[in-house]
């Protein structure tokens, strides 16, 4: 960590803002993207964060409960999709260090980027609390936005777009519409996500997914890129144990696979620095980068979500003009 990070760090005043813009502007700048490999701007960006997040993890937690600020309403779904003239294209687990192939991808389709910046998941960072937060349907899976009376009572179309290998379909003329993509959140249950070389296949999926939503979206002003929750690395050296053995029992024994528990099915979270417990929504999540040494298919997986880390909580937010 350089020593202007540091003295920010210890700086009184809100912590957040200046994160994301270190985040956005040199960890995973389009820069470095531009000069690296693939696989040695993944290896370094996280890196970097791991080694912020372990200091900020022990010295300056405050920076956890910024994670749980209200979202900024310029970039509350609901908000954005009162514009007849928006489009919101939501891609299921999109995290801030793809930022760089969105740019390079709207570049290549000739469109007009707006505006750069981030927003923040829900909590805990799954995608069914992003929905309840965001839309007024409730805690459901993207699958069934489509149809909901509660978004057409409000003039929004809505398009689950399963298949990113197939075009984008369907009726939206006149109305705000919002698609869901699972790119590339899907790609994350696959054997794939066992290796680090998965970062360098979703460049190769990413633009067929584009192709087919974002460069299928006719008759819109703007068209705004974001995601409801991003994915954290756990590539070798990029996790902290910070706890005893016995504490890192008591996580994997709590937590298992997950990076979340909800309280009213598991009331009694292990006592730990390492546990961040949310009681406005019952639940008790992993902080920071803690991984549980778990078992089974999930556990070998190097990517993952559904805590309180900067990788998955503070999450891209592109704005691209049409006309």
């Amino acid at each position: 960590m350089n020593q202007t990070l540091f003295n920010k760090l210890i700086e009184p005043g809100p912590r957040l803002p200046w994160i994301k813009d270190w985040l956005l502007n040199e960890v995973w700048s389009c820069d470095r993207y531009s000069n690296s490999s693939r696989i040695d701007f993944l290896h370094k960006g996280e890196e970097e964060i791991n080694r912020f997040e372990s200091l900020i993890s022990s010295a300056a937690g405050r920076i956890y409960d910024e994670l749980f600020s209200t979202t900024d309403p310029t970039k509350r779904l609901l908000n954005a999709l009162s514009d007849s003239g928006t489009a919101v294209v939501v891609f299921d687990g999109l995290s801030i260090r793809e930022i760089p192939i969105i740019l390079t991808l709207a570049g290549k389709s000739g469109l007009k980027v707006s505006n750069v910046d981030s927003s923040l998941a829900a909590l805990p960072s799954e995608t069914v609390d992003f929905i309840e937060r965001e839309l007024p349907c409730g805690r459901i899976g993207p699958s069934q936005l489509q149809g909901r009376k509660e978004l057409k009572g409000k003039g929004i179309s809505a398009i689950y777009h399963q298949n990113y290998g197939l075009a984008l379909s369907g009726e939206y003329e006149g109305s705000p519409l919002l698609v869901w993509s699972s790119f590339p959140d899907l790609t994350y249950r696959d054997s794939g996500a066992k290796f680090e070389n998965h970062f360098e296949n979703i460049h190769v999926l990413f633009e067929t997914a584009w192709v087919n939503t974002v460069q299928q979206i006719k008759g819109k002003k703007r068209i705004i890129v974001t995601s409801d929750h991003g994915y954290i690395f756990f590539g070798s050296g990029m996790d902290f144990p910070r706890t005893s053995s016995s504490e890192q029992k008591e996580l994997n024994d709590y937590f298992g696979n997950d990076r979340n528990v909800s309280l009213s099915e598991k009331p009694h979270p292990p006592k730990s620095d390492d546990v961040f417990i949310d009681t406005v929504h019952n639940v008790a999540m992993i902080k920071g980068r803690v991984k549980t040494k778990s078992t089974g298919d999930a556990a070998s997986r190097l990517y993952k979500h559904g805590g309180l880390s900067l990788m998955e909580m503070v999450t891209p937010w592109i704005e691209i003009q049409c006309v």
